[in-house]
Order: structure tokens, then C-alpha cells, then sequence
């Protein structure tokens, strides 16, 4: 007996990796993003990450800024497989 492929990706697609949801909010901090710091749109030059600790760089500041202190819509990120449209 041969479980047809459709099948097998549509199993696949529905069925996230154990203790996980389908779905997850992360903010992605990376070079050019904007975000909002103290009430001003800033915009973020580099992050580094020292002993799991983020730190986040801002154009025209010296200092990290504290992620936590920045606002930025979250990313969405999918934890399924995803069929490919070609």
C-alpha cells in the first residue's frame, strides 16, 4: 500500500515540531530596520551579541541600546513546512 505524496505533504504542513506552535513572534533587529526609541524613529546600524547578551546599535549613537527599550513590530515566523510555488 502507497501513501500518495499529496497526502504525506499535506500530514507534513499540518503538524509542528512537538511543544511548538504553527506560529511564533520574534523582532528581528538587523541593519536599516526602523524603530522607535524613547518616542523617535531611529534606525539600526549593527547588533552584536556578547555572552547571549543582544545588544543594539543605532545610527548617530555611541552607546548599545537595551532591546527591550526599542519598539519594532514583531516578525512571524512559521514553524511548518511551507509547499513551495514554483
Amino acid at each position: 500500500m502507497q501513501a500518495s505524496q499529496s497526502s504525506l505533504l499535506t500530514q507534513d504542513q499540518a503538524s509542528a515540531p512537538c511543544g511548538w506552535a504553527k506560529q511564533f513572534r520574534m523582532p528581528v533587529y538587523k541593519p536599516g530596520t526602523r524603530v522607535r526609541h524613547s518616542g523617535n524613529w531611529e534606525e539600526v546600524s549593527h547588533i552584536s551579541l556578547r555572552r547571549n547578551d543582544l545588544a543594539v546599535y543605532l545610527v548617530g549613537h555611541a552607546e548599545p541600546v537595551d532591546p527591550a527599550d526599542l519598539e519594532l513590530e514583531p516578525t512571524v515566523f512559521t514553524t511548518v513546512r511551507v509547499q513551495q510555488q514554483y
